[in-house]
């Protein structure tokens, strides 16, 4: 994976920092000593506002300031300029300058209708997680558009990249390469989050997707898996999952260990699909109440005891605990 440098990457955020007092002069046509009066007049009404119950930022320069910004930003809706309201002055200064280069170098109108242009994604939708992800106005547009353009390429859905835009802050090169090595292990559902964690996270999450491939094998299914391991119909599972609704997304590699742990501790496969709910319980805790319960002497465990909650599995032991005091004492 290619390590890109430290000041490659601050060159490209610094290509849009904002000159802030010549923006403010192109916006507002005001002399620059005037600034200080400016801000004043920004903080004083934010304090007036705010001794007002549900005031309205509106009535304050601030309001009026974003408002002057926000018109010069080519939003097409009033919806989709809305959740831009929530940055603060300097942010939205940021944005226009970016914007304006955008235009004046005709790569686009605003950065949210290219994304949203890109990934066929609704700009009502998309909007709102822009004004929380600002950081995609500080890079380059050609940054931007080979990294959208690389992790499309790669077959990583409009909807993950949306809801991961971190992933754009990655060189189209170093995405291309992380996600290029994941296919090549066969996974095919690829993830902007392969881009960004470690090595460790990564080769954990592949060592699961190539066990989870050699236990499924044909079934290509953990409910149709597990109907075949308990000798049931895929209809009792099914059934299974709407009671328990943990069991439709539990993974094969947990059923296959816990099963195998569950049958070497004497538990019978029909017991074990009677009293499903076993399986969506944690198999360290599952271990350690056994251990405890044999070491009463209990013989015979109910696996419904085994994944009570922690309140209920207590007061039980305590009462099994004491039958059992007393039955030594006597």
């Amino acid at each position: 994976m290619i390590i890109i440098s430290r000041h490659l990457m601050m060159d490209s955020i610094n290509l849009f920092r904002p000159n802030y007092m010549s923006i403010w002069k192109k916006l507002f046509s005001v002399p620059i000593p005037c600034l200080c009066q400016c801000s004043q007049l920004y903080y004083g009404s934010k304090t007036r506002v705010a001794s007002k119950s549900k005031g309205s930022i509106e009535n304050g320069s601030d309001g009026v300031h974003k408002d002057k910004i926000i018109s010069l930003l080519n939003f097409q809706t009033a919806e989709d300029a809305l959740p831009f309201y929530k940055l603060p002055i300097k942010t939205l200064l940021h944005v226009y300058k970016t914007t304006k280069n955008d235009e004046n170098n005709l790569y686009c109108k605003n950065r949210l209708y290219y994304i949203s242009s890109q990934l066929n994604y609704p700009t009502a939708l998309l909007s709102s997680k822009l004004a929380r992800r600002t950081f995609i106005y500080s890079l380059s547009f050609n940054w931007l558009k080979s990294s959208l353009e690389v992790l499309l390429e790669m077959g990583v859905s409009a909807d993950r990249i949306v809801r991961d835009l971190w992933v754009l802050k990655y060189h189209s090169t170093t995405i291309r390469e992380r996600l290029q090595r994941i296919k090549d292990m066969d996974i095919d559902i690829l993830y902007p989050w392969m881009v960004r964690c470690s090595e460790d996270i990564l080769n954990r999450y592949v060592q699961i997707c190539q066990e989870t491939k050699n236990i499924l094998g044909e079934t290509k299914s953990t409910q149709i898996y597990l109907a075949n391991r308990l000798n049931i119909s895929s209809k009792d599972v099914e059934e299974m999952c709407l009671r328990i609704p943990a069991l439709k997304t539990i993974r094969v590699t947990k059923v296959k260990h816990f099963l195998d742990f569950l049958e070497k501790e004497g538990f019978e496969l029909e017991d074990i699909a009677s009293k499903p709910r076993i399986l969506s319980a944690s198999p360290k805790t599952v271990e350690k109440r056994l251990t405890q319960l044999r070491e009463l002497g209990m013989k015979q465990i109910n696996l419904n005891i085994l994944c009570r909650s922690k309140k209920d599995y207590k007061k039980y032991f305590e009462s099994m605990a004491s039958i059992r005091k007393k039955e030594h004492n006597t």
